[in-house]
């Protein structure tokens, strides 16, 4: 990452009037994609408007239904995540290696430790969810956060309906490696930049673009642990002066929760014992020896050389 000497030679907007604009920028392109993903599909499959809004928003199960919640997501995150990026980029007058600073090249050794830290990280974020969601919160807490994690889950189960090697592949792509490269360069590149600039200490800004991340993904009972990761992903891009092993182990986090539903699932058309993923993720005999290995490769990737 370039520092922040550079960053102000170069009269880009790295403030809060800046920050302000990338999220407007987001909503704008959050509510465009959506109205463009609905359009299309309509196109696409011969269905109705409503029949598409009613499949992507109450999924039920079939296979097109299936297709539409993939391609609706796809769409809509490329252009909320994808074009705010690149229009902040380039009318600051940037180019995006400025944020990425992916010309420093990796190393085996470290993208080992991201890749161990992504996946031992699943189990240790789903005990977090699932503390959190055994709390004693107030009534009116539990009402909406599971209001929305009905909502939020019901969709990517949808989603996760995988039943063929392509269709893992799809998945893969769509709900790994696309989140791991738009959200790393709006959050660490972008966003923590911004926070770099404003505060006088580099663990303020890795609390802010980390609260940003977590506030953006809309999930109550999730909140704490997508919270741990964006600081935990924030602090792997600031120590390491790129965003290539934050990127490594954000995909691999994701994509070891689209595999192990995929494993399950292929399980259960093999034996019909349908065994729930979030079993074995929300363990905590797993999670416990999982958060010492994390603990061990997270100081690892991190520790100053």
């Amino acid at each position: 990452m370039t520092s922040r000497t550079d960053l102000f030679s170069k009269n880009i907007f790295l403030n809060l009037w800046g920050l302000a604009l990338l999220l407007i920028l987001i909503l704008i392109f959050q509510l465009v994609g959506y109205f463009i993903s609905i359009y299309f599909l309509k196109i696409f499959y011969h269905i109705s408007v409503n029949d598409v809004k009613s499949l992507m928003n109450h999924p039920d199960g079939s296979a097109l239904s299936v297709n539409i919640g993939r391609w609706s997501n796809f769409i809509q995150f490329a252009f909320y995540m994808g074009i705010p990026a690149l229009i902040f980029t380039f009318i600051n007058g940037s180019k995006i290696g400025d944020f990425t600073q992916f010309k420093n090249k990796p190393n085996f050794k470290k993208i080992s430790l991201a890749i161990i830290t992504g996946i031992t990280a699943v189990p240790v974020v789903n005990v977090i969810t699932t503390l959190s969601q055994q709390f004693p919160w107030p009534t009116s807490f539990h009402y909406f956060a599971q209001k929305l994690e009905f909502t939020r889950s019901s969709i990517f189960e949808n989603m996760l309906d995988m039943h063929t090697l392509s269709e893992l592949l799809i998945c893969i792509f769509i709900l790994a490696f696309l989140p791991a490269l738009l959200e790393e360069y709006v959050f660490r590149g972008l966003i923590l930049k911004i926070g770099l600039t404003q505060f006088s200490k580099a663990k303020r800004a890795l609390f802010f673009q980390a609260f940003i991340f977590t506030i953006l993904h809309l999930s109550l009972y999730e909140f704490l642990g997508i919270f741990m990761m964006g600081s935990v992903l924030g602090i792997i891009a600031y120590r390491n002066n790129s965003l290539w092993y934050n990127g490594i182990t954000h995909f691999t986090f994701n994509a070891v929760t689209v595999i192990s539903h995929f494993a399950l699932l292929t399980n259960f058309e093999k034996t019909g014992i349908m065994v729930n993923p979030e079993s074995y993720l929300n363990n905590f005999f797993v999670a416990i020896p999982a958060s010492l290995i994390f603990g061990f490769t997270f100081y690892n990737l991190t520790k100053k050389q």
